[in-house]
């Protein structure tokens, strides 16, 4: 049991990284991901007595952050699966949009846009149309390396729950993907990475990019998923080479959204 509030920032601290981009997946801000990532601590602080040891400190404090996140506004709205155009329509309509995506590119230390990065930002749109314990279960075993039984820890549900959850979780990503991704089945609507790429630097190199990727059509649903999220679980998306850009994509995508709602 941790006694001192030193021993418990101590030991709050070397989870720190991984907490704070754990919660920006599911919040998609910096500044959301930051507050949850404090009152975490806080509560971490708080309740440190009653700490039993019935789970590891890593997936006490996980709970802790989920139960927070879950609580949280940005974090519990769902996402329609067209949030992408919208993003790409805002972009279009006004060009400040526009520089706001080129100035990003150009503040990066290489003048390169890597497809990886982009995937992983298109799954953090695509999970967001997922049920939330949908979406947390799958990050959390993908992208964390929690078991069942600490994701049932964790959302305070049965290992055979979290079973279901990640089948039909990856069951309905692969299916979204199928219908709007255009890397593996070309009748995909959405052609945003290849768009981007080729617009932001002088080579159109795009098309080499993809097939470079490990992904393809010959392979099942279920091995080009597993692909993905080994891409994605290869760069930090707080501070990998392309991060401005992506969350500069992301914050016109969310200033998309509520203008939609506004309308709405």
């Amino acid at each position: 049991m941790t006694n001192t509030v030193a021993q418990v920032s101590s030991e709050f601290l070397e989870l720190k990284d991984q907490l704070t981009t754990y919660l920006y997946r599911l919040s998609a801000n910096h500044q959301d991901a930051e507050d949850i990532v404090q009152e975490t601590y806080l509560k971490v602080i708080d309740k440190s007595s009653a700490f039993q040891g019935k789970s590891s400190y890593k997936t006490w404090v996980f709970a802790i952050a989920t139960n927070l996140a879950k609580d949280h506004q940005r974090v519990k709205n769902r996402w329609s699966l067209d949030v992408q155009d919208q993003c790409k329509a805002a972009a279009q309509s006004n060009p400040s949009n526009v520089d706001r995506i080129v100035g990003a590119f150009s503040n990066q230390t290489e003048q390169k846009f890597e497809l990886e990065e982009h995937i992983n930002y298109c799954f953090t749109c695509v999970a967001k149309n997922l049920d939330i314990e949908q979406q947390i279960a799958i990050i959390l075993k993908e992208f964390y390396q929690f078991s069942r039984k600490e994701i049932g820890q964790i959302l305070d549900r049965t290992e055979g729950v979290i079973k279901h959850l990640l089948y039909e979780g990856r069951k309905e990503l692969q299916t979204t993907y199928n219908q709007r991704c255009s890397l593996i089945n070309k009748k995909g609507v959405c052609y945003q990475c290849a768009e981007l790429n080729d617009y932001l630097q002088p080579e159109a190199d795009a098309e080499i990019k993809i097939s470079r990727m490990g992904m393809s059509p010959h392979q099942s649903d279920e091995q080009n998923l597993n692909r993905r999220f080994e891409l994605i679980n290869q760069l930090n998306p707080l501070n990998s080479p392309g991060a401005e850009l992506e969350d500069t994509i992301l914050q016109i995508l969310r200033e998309a959204i509520g203008e939609a709602s506004k309308v709405a």
